[in-house]
């Protein structure tokens, strides 16, 4: 017989003693929908009760309400002298009874696994908020109106089970079974119905420590995220930190942080913790992609919960996946009403509403965090140019304190003080100055224009100094660079929390210096160049001219040549400057045509016997009648000739020789100028075709340098030939010179 006994405070169904049915609409044991709904408004932290929490401190939690649970069990086994007990809760998400502890002859079991085989009276129980009296177990009605019953032991006699009532709140159910039919009398009823309610009471007050405890992780990691945001804003450290506090708070297998990157609009993963999340890698997450969790909660800025198993997801989020159907939670990170990322968790479980606030709640102060980050990065990332551009610029910087002491210097201040850097710092400006400027500093003596700018924050500009070199460098150009440079600095007041200072700038016009230096060398050059023939030709003008009629016919003809010689000097000359000036203005050009090398090389050489005379220097023209033919322009390898030939006699001393051979080969004619001159230093051979090079004082032996052009007029005909130009040089020994130029095609 099932008897259906009062409740305080609750009235009793219309025909007490009677079974109803299952299914019946009066009397049915209830759905999970029903208890739900009971359960529903119910104190906070009864969800927490969910088995369907994880994660360390959610397993705590749960440790205190099973051990106040097992408590519960054997007061109740040793108060009633009954073999079983069972105590079963509500679970808030699936509206059903989840059994917590068991208590029977194996001892108590927690969490069983199994389902009860008092499931059915708990249900009914819980669903009507009524206990149930089973006086005989094996009767057939009890078995026909709870079937779980079946599974119960022989040995049990009679049960009773009371509902877990805190207020109007079903938290759960309470039963008993007894080894004895008819156990259960009106007392000890009565004294297990007020256990029961001092057992709702405790388990509500635990129930209500947890959800205090839950709040307390929710708090706290609040702060966490707060102190992130403000201890640190390296941006592995904070992501790794909001990770950790949300796993602290919502309990998950994973946690992802996506950041919004507005130029790709993507998500990319930045931070993740779990098994799982250091698949991504960083990867990108398209906001276009139609499949992906993510993207969907960015581009729609609200935040979404997916079940397992549920519709398609995009790549990224198969690859977090890898197969495994988990639950999604996915909340965007909004500050200032721009969207700065996504934070996706991931467990086996379903997530339940509160978690969602709670995530909701932690994004607000994660989208700050997000937004503080991505500025300090922009701002870092322009800090570090700027440290960039200031350490290997080519101009030279230095900041001066107050004390004119030197707080930071760049790399080319450094080399141009000839200190390390990190000596420098510290060390008092001007005295630093004063040690490699050249004579008086004009920055530190004279006008004082650092210790002005500080003291009345005026800017000053162009302020030259020498400043001496150490070592002696040669530039490209072939001119020896000076042992000084000129260093154009300016002065500008900077203006800080720490006091004035003054920002000196730099820039090397050492070069400008050699470039104006040069210019005045090739005008004097020239005018010594044009001054000589010049001369020549007006003397013996003037002795043609006179005509005292004491000159013999021989004598006149000498004046004449020597006339003419002057002449074609200036010609060479001039043809030299033009060639330059062309060549530069982009307008130089070869009149190419198929000719015989031979004559023209044997008329240069003519013009040239007279210079060879004078400077009493054997020329021996070593070339045969004629020579295959060449694409040539001819007067202009006549100039080569004539400019190889000028340039072997300058530097042959009395005595010597000048040979100029040609010869034919069956691709090319070479074209050589030997002489027996003072030769080239082996270090000075790759430059020596340089424009305006000059290879040094002592190897012309004290005769005239010339403007330095002739042997870069060579390497531009030759090259303009498409032909090769090679020298030899022993110092002492003399030097070789040799064109090839290619044969005309089909010319045998």
């Amino acid at each position: 017989m099932v008897h259906f006994l009062d409740h305080p405070q609750r009235n009793t169904p219309s025909q007490p003693g009677a079974v109803s049915q299952p299914g019946a609409s009066s009397s049915q044991p209830g759905s999970a929908s029903r208890m739900a709904s009971m359960g529903a408004g119910s104190a906070p932290g009864v969800g927490t009760i969910n088995s369907a929490t994880g994660g360390p401190q959610a397993a705590n939690d749960a440790a205190e309400l099973q051990a106040t649970l097992e408590r519960l069990a054997n007061t109740v086994a040793a108060l009633m002298s009954v073999s079983i007990v069972s105590l079963s809760l509500l679970d808030q998400t699936t509206g059903r009874l989840t059994p917590w502890v068991t208590l029977d002859d194996g001892g108590l079991s927690a969490r069983p696994t199994r389902p009860s085989p008092s499931a059915d009276v708990e249900m009914w129980v819980a669903s009507h908020l009524l206990p149930v009296s089973l006086r005989n177990l094996s009767d057939p009605d009890a078995l026909r109106q709870f079937p779980s019953l079946a599974a119960l032991p022989a040995s049990a006699g009679s049960l009773l089970c009371l509902p877990l009532i805190d207020a109007r709140h079903i938290l759960g159910a309470l039963t008993v079974i007894s080894p004895q039919p008819d156990a259960f009398d009106d007392g000890r009823t009565q004294l297990l119905q007020v256990f029961s309610e001092m057992a709702a009471l405790a388990v509500s007050k635990t129930i209500q420590s947890e959800a205090h405890a839950s709040q307390a992780r929710e708090l706290s990691a609040l702060l966490d995220a707060s102190r992130a945001l403000t201890s640190s804003l390296d941006a592995s450290q904070v992501f790794t930190h909001i990770v950790g506090s949300i796993r602290k708070v919502i309990a998950c297998d994973d946690a992802v942080i996506y950041v919004y990157d507005e130029r790709a609009n993507a998500l990319r993963a930045v931070a993740g913790m779990g098994p799982r999340g250091d698949r991504l890698g960083g990867k990108r997450v398209p906001l276009n992609d139609p499949h992906s969790i993510a993207a969907w909660v960015a581009s729609n800025r609200r935040a979404r919960l997916s079940s397992p198993g549920y519709g398609e997801v995009g790549p990224v989020t198969e690859l977090f996946l890898s197969g495994e159907n988990l639950s999604l939670l996915c909340v965007p990170l909004i500050s200032k009403n721009s969207l700065r990322g996504v934070i996706m968790l991931a467990r086996m479980q379903a997530f339940r509403p509160g978690e969602l606030g709670v995530a909701l709640n932690l994004s607000n102060i994660i989208a700050a965090t997000l937004e503080n980050v991505e500025l300090y990065q922009h701002e870092q990332a322009e800090r570090e140019q700027q440290a960039a551009i200031f350490a290997s610029a080519s101009d030279c910087f230095a900041l001066v304190d107050g004390a004119l002491t030197l707080i930071e210097v760049n790399g080319a201040f450094a080399r141009l003080i000839g200190q390390p850097r990190e000596q420098l710092i510290g060390q008092s400006c001007n005295e630093v100055l004063r040690q490699r400027v050249s004579g008086d500093c004009p920055l530190c003596d004279g006008e004082r224009y650092i210790e002005r700018a500080l003291r009345e924050g005026m800017a000053f500009d162009h302020i030259e100094c020498q400043f001496e070199q150490p070592h002696q460098f040669v530039r490209r150009t072939g001119a020896p660079r000076q042992r000084k440079r000129s260093i154009d600095f300016s002065v500008a007041p900077v203006m800080g929390p720490e006091g004035p200072r003054a920002l000196l700038a730099g820039h090397d016009i050492t070069a400008i210096r050699e470039v104006d230096e040069m210019k005045s060398n090739f005008l004097s050059m020239v005018s010594h160049e044009l001054r000589g023939p010049l001369q020549t030709l007006n003397g013996y003008l003037d002795l043609l001219i006179d005509d005292t009629g004491q000159e013999t016919p021989e004598q006149r003809q000498d004046f004449l040549r020597r006339a003419r010689a002057g002449s074609e000097r200036l010609t060479a000359l001039v043809d030299d400057l033009l060639l330059i000036s062309r060549r530069d203005a982009g307008q130089f050009a070869l009149m190419r045509e198929p000719v015989d090398l031979a004559p023209t090389i044997r008329e240069t050489m003519e013009e040239l016997e007279l210079t060879a005379q004078d400077a009493e220097v054997r020329l021996v023209v070593d070339v045969p009648p004629s020579l295959p033919l060449v694409l040539a322009d001819a007067p202009r390898i006549g100039q080569v000739a004539r400019n190889l030939v000028a340039n072997a006699i300058k530097f042959t001393p009395e005595g010597g020789e000048v040979r100029i051979s040609a010869q034919a080969t069956p691709t090319q004619v070479i074209l050589q100028v030997r002489d027996t001159g003072i030769g080239i230093p082996q270090e000075h051979l790759p430059r020596i075709f340089d424009r305006f090079y000059q290879v040094g004082e002592a190897t012309s032996r004290g005769k005239p340098h010339g403007q330095g052009l002739g042997l870069a007029i060579v390497r531009i005909i030759v090259e303009g030939h498409d032909g090769a130009l090679h020298v030899e040089s022993t110092p002492r020994q003399g030097s070789a010179f040799t064109v090839a130029l290619n044969r005309l095609t089909g010319e045998e």
